[in-house]
């Protein structure tokens, strides 16, 4: 009997004695987690069955998978689980990144047909009203309320290259962020097929300053130019008349000179306007639809237009109004910022008298207070520039139609110091703000 028990005691010691240790070790000991949350899966090494506990509510465990939350705050977190096998544990430490802050957007000025923008950062404009608004509104005009509804937004078009990035859509107004770098773009309220609502000129440079001369007071420098001076910098954007809608010589027309963006050039004299698929071209709605058109001119007196009765676009007719020191109202398809409106050509007149002509690079108004650039005009067919290179010809469009042809309007021209010159509006020209009371 001694014997048979000496040896079961021998065979629970050898036994007891060789039983394996409790152990787990983890591949990793820590992990990091994007904050939109996610599920990853360790490889865990032990000797027994194991279990994972977390720490902390946002982590959940189910064998070796960890599950990582959402992080909806703006703050990164961090939490761990312990995975346990008998006696011994292992830990693995999740570090997730905080959710990113949305964008501060800057409320520019409006409403306005045009923005400038001074330095980058992000901005919005209100998308849900035309130009500047119901006040802007003439009984001749074939809209009878600014109210718009868009479905999103888009860029049209933009002079350098990533100028305008993060176009969308938010709460009623167009967001989007500006580099900080001088240019022009234009961006759109668009419907659910991409049909384009209505669209705005951001106007990217140093902020232009107010010049006094005595009963108005001007800009510093054409719409749209980035500087003051004579260079072509200083020539600012091209406007047939009464269209709020901006054309730049960076990009040029058809082929295009600039960064992928082009200004088709559509319409013309030779349509039969007997056609109204034609006739649409040439009107006011297919204008707003096609920002980024230049519109060549019609049959009628060389006008981008042939809608009848349109002498109040940009606010003042010479026929009705005369002379007049300002517009008696700022149209919904004014270019100008908030603020400002196009000049009138009895504001040029006042600065003619003290014009002088500085070579053929510019002229000058109101004793040297205001420099006109010689930026040229482009012809009514939009095929190209009359010397737009600071090489003779300078001026400027004012609010004013013309006498006579409904067609015509007044322009500010240099080579004769005529504030009233009888021209084409068809024709694409400079345009110079004053400020304006709204």
């Amino acid at each position: 009997m001694k014997k048979y028990f000496a040896i079961a005691l021998m065979l629970v010691l050898c036994i007891t004695g060789c039983k394996k240790p409790d152990s787990i070790q983890l591949n990793t000991a820590t992990w990091t987690a994007p904050y939109e949350g996610e599920a990853f899966t360790l490889t865990v090494t032990a000797s027994g069955d194991y279990k994972g506990t977390p720490d902390v509510d946002w982590l959940t465990v189910s064998g070796a998978t960890v599950t990582v939350a959402e992080n909806t705050t703006y703050e990164a977190r961090t939490g761990k689980v312990t995975f346990t096998c008998g006696s011994e544990s292992a830990v693995v430490t999740v570090n997730q990144e905080a959710a990113p802050k949305p964008k501060e957007y800057k409320a520019l000025d409006g409403p306005a047909n045009s923005y400038i923008v001074s330095e980058g950062g992000d901005y919005k404009i209100q998308a849900t009203v035309m130009g500047n608004g119901d006040k802007g509104l003439h009984s001749t005009f074939p809209i009878t309320s600014t109210a718009i509804s868009p479905a999103s937004a888009k860029l049209v078009w933009e002079e350098a290259e990533g100028l305008i990035t993060d176009v969308k859509l938010q709460d009623g107004y167009i967001c989007f962020t500006v580099a900080d770098k001088d240019g022009n773009a234009v961006v759109a309220a668009t419907d659910a097929s991409d049909n384009i609502l209505w669209s705005w000129h951001i106007w990217s440079a140093e902020a232009p300053k107010d010049v006094d001369c005595g009963t108005w007071t001007l800009m510093d420098r054409n719409l749209g130019a980035y500087m003051t001076g004579t260079d072509p910098d200083s020539y600012g954007m091209y406007y047939q008349w009464g269209r709020k809608d901006p054309i730049s010589r960076v990009l040029g027309f058809d082929s295009g000179a600039g960064e992928g963006w082009y200004h088709p050039v559509v319409g013309g004299a030779g349509e039969d306007f007997n056609d109204m698929a034609d006739a649409t071209i040439h009107s006011i709605a297919y204008s707003v639809a096609h920002p980024n058109e230049f519109i060549a001119c019609s049959n009628r007196n060389n006008d981008w237009l042939i809608e009848a009765g349109q002498r109040y676009l940009w606010g003042l007719n010479w026929e009705v109004d005369q002379n007049p020191d300002y517009q008696a109202f700022k149209s919904v398809y004014d270019p100008c910022p908030k603020g400002y409106a196009v000049a009138s050509p009895t504001c040029f007149a006042a600065g003619v008298g003290s014009a002088v002509r500085n070579s053929d690079n510019s002229f000058t108004l109101f004793d040297g207070k205001i420099t006109v650039p010689a930026a040229g005009f482009i012809y009514t067919g939009g095929y190209g520039w009359y010397e737009a290179d600071g090489n003779g010809w300078a001026g400027l469009w004012t609010c004013s139609t013309a006498w006579g042809n409904v067609e015509n309007a007044f322009r500010m021209a240099g080579h004769n110091f005529d504030a009233r010159d009888n021209y084409d509006r068809a024709t694409g020209h400079p345009v110079r703000c004053y400020k304006f009371s709204e």
